[in-house]
């Protein structure tokens, strides 16, 4: 029956459901939503105008449409974040029919169905709660309010992933010293109002494009000198190259040395371009996928195709101090993608550079932690890498994700105690090197 009060300790999920844990969870998928002068505050104009093509415009600067109103062969919907809304809605809340947030940013939660916060409240409630979400608004957008919010949610420390500066399209067209300004005017806008790792809490990790190994390193060497302790690996090949090939390894040994972690997150690494192939679009906008193209070019072929290079192109023999966060893709492909990396070796394929330091499974256990999503069967990944290897994520506070991240203990139900320990924080605090 819907409710109009919300009555839960932190105010989004009702008493009646809303998980408690007693210690402070790590949580390895946060977010933030970028100010206008993300990329203005520092980037030279002329590098501006060299690292846009004409007709392009920053993706930085879209987030005006997160909420916009589409038309699609003839029929209106409204996208949440970049996703269209399905008939019906999500866990039979239906976006399109809620107070909309401040400044069209999703509202937090939307697109969930067992966790959907929305489900159980009526009217009043789902105006009630939309309104919480407006006067976290701040978190969403400076540090200080989000480690206070972090406070009250029983955050102990997040990694929160910024997603990647535009510098794509410079790159593209050759430009490698325009590419390479945008990510760095992108990366002193991330210290200024984030910081690397701030109050050891909040862990952003720097973003180095891998186009010019020179430049990677110089950006690595700069990340570091202010805090720096994660760098973001796009998925996906690297303009041509692997990420992994031997011409990048100064870059690779300064990560070694230094003992930075590795974060992966969600992305696409461009593949609609193998769409052609298939009569589709291959400048298709995610926003613009179909079926066909979301299953096929976004999410699990890029992460595995990334973990695959990763073990066969021997990042880890060259440099064993190497760990990687895999966020937000979920774990569905996992238990396949360890299954076929032992194939592949069983049957004697040989990796591209060097010698394995051991059986894939085993690489995989000692060098990844992989974040399921909020609504997925976890032991299902459990079966095969253990839970050594599990972290949560909540995505918060994007419409897709947890908007009160302790609520992700109620998918590990049946799972003991320490087991859900490990997962909530041990396993994350340990990546990070933050045991306590």
């Amino acid at each position: 029956m819907a409710t109009d009060t919300i009555t839960g300790e932190r105010g989004v999920y009702q008493a009646d459901v809303e998980e408690s844990l007693p210690y402070k969870v790590y949580d390895a998928d946060n977010h933030f939503y970028p100010v206008a002068d993300a990329l203005d505050r520092y980037l030279d104009p002329e590098m501006r105008a060299r690292a846009l093509a004409p007709g392009e415009s920053w993706a930085l600067e879209n987030e005006e449409d997160i909420q916009e109103i589409k038309h699609v062969e003839g029929k209106a919907w409204r996208t949440v974040g970049e996703h269209p809304v399905p008939e019906g809605g999500h866990g039979g809340v239906d976006p399109t029919t809620l107070p909309e947030m401040d400044a069209n940013i999703p509202i937090p939660g939307a697109m969930l169905n067992r966790l959907n916060p929305m489900r159980d409240l009526g009217d009043v409630g789902r105006a009630q709660l939309v309104e919480r979400y407006n006067q976290m608004r701040p978190a969403f957008e400076h540090k200080d309010p989000r480690l206070g919010l972090m406070d009250f949610q029983g955050v102990q420390a997040a990694v929160v992933h910024a997603g990647g500066a535009p510098s794509d399209s410079a790159f593209n067209r050759g430009d490698v010293e325009a590419g390479y300004a945008v990510t760095r005017a992108f990366n002193q806008w991330l210290d200024d109002d984030w910081g690397f790792s701030y109050e050891n809490r909040i862990f952003v990790p720097v973003v180095i494009p891998l186009r010019e190994v020179d430049h990677a390193v110089a950006e690595l060497e700069w990340a570091i000198d202010r805090g720096a302790k994660l760098v973001n690996l796009a998925p996906g090949p690297a303009f041509g190259r692997s990420p992994f090939d031997p011409y990048f390894d100064p870059f690779w040994a300064r990560v070694n040395e230094a003992e930075l972690r590795v974060a992966v997150h969600l992305g696409g690494g461009g593949y609609q371009r193998h769409g052609a192939d298939w009569g589709e679009d291959p400048n298709a906008k995610y926003s613009e996928y179909n079926a066909f193209q979301w299953v096929s070019y976004w999410s699990d072929r890029p992460v595995m195709e990334t973990i695959t290079a990763m073990m066969f192109h021997n990042l880890f023999g060259r440099f064993p101090k190497i760990k990687v966060l895999i966020a937000e893709f979920g774990t569905p492909w996992l238990p396949y993608l360890v299954r076929k990396l032992d194939h592949a070796a069983l049957l004697g394929r040989k990796p591209k550079w060097g010698t394995l330091p051991g059986r894939p499974s085993s690489i995989f256990k000692r060098h990844f932690v992989v974040a399921p999503f909020p609504e997925e069967n976890v032991q299902r990944a459990i079966d095969v890498v253990g839970a050594d290897c599990l972290v949560f994520g909540s995505d918060f506070p994007h419409s897709e994700g947890l908007p009160d991240p302790i609520q992700y203990a109620s998918q590990l139900k049946g799972l003991d105690d320490v087991t859900v320990k490990k997962i909530m924080r041990d396993n994350l605090a340990g990546f990070l090197g933050l045991d306590d």
